[in-house]
């Protein structure tokens, strides 16, 4: 998902009327797609536990993306952003 979202343009920091940034929404809910996806993908080919949920599998990884972007500090393009954390996987 950072790699989706870095590459899309979104990471850009964008500022809604409310205050809060847009591109955090955007990143939280291109991870959380993401991990509904991989759940189901994963449950398909039989290797999910039996006992594993999938809301509590997209909210972990609403709550990491969240993490993560809290961490970048700027949200944006800068080095201690997103984009700065993305460089560091790619």
């Amino acid at each position: 998902a950072l790699k989706m979202f870095t590459n899309s343009g979104a990471g850009a920091g964008t500022e809604t009327r409310h205050g809060s940034s847009s591109s955090q929404n955007a990143f939280i809910g291109m991870a959380m797609g993401q991990a509904s996806q991989l759940f189901d993908q994963q449950s398909r080919a039989g290797k999910v536990d039996p006992g594993a949920d999938k809301q509590s599998v997209v909210n972990s990884a609403a709550k990491m993306a969240l993490k993560m972007y809290l961490k970048g500090g700027s949200g944006g393009a800068g080095p201690g952003g997103l984009m700065g954390m993305a460089a560091r996987f790619m």
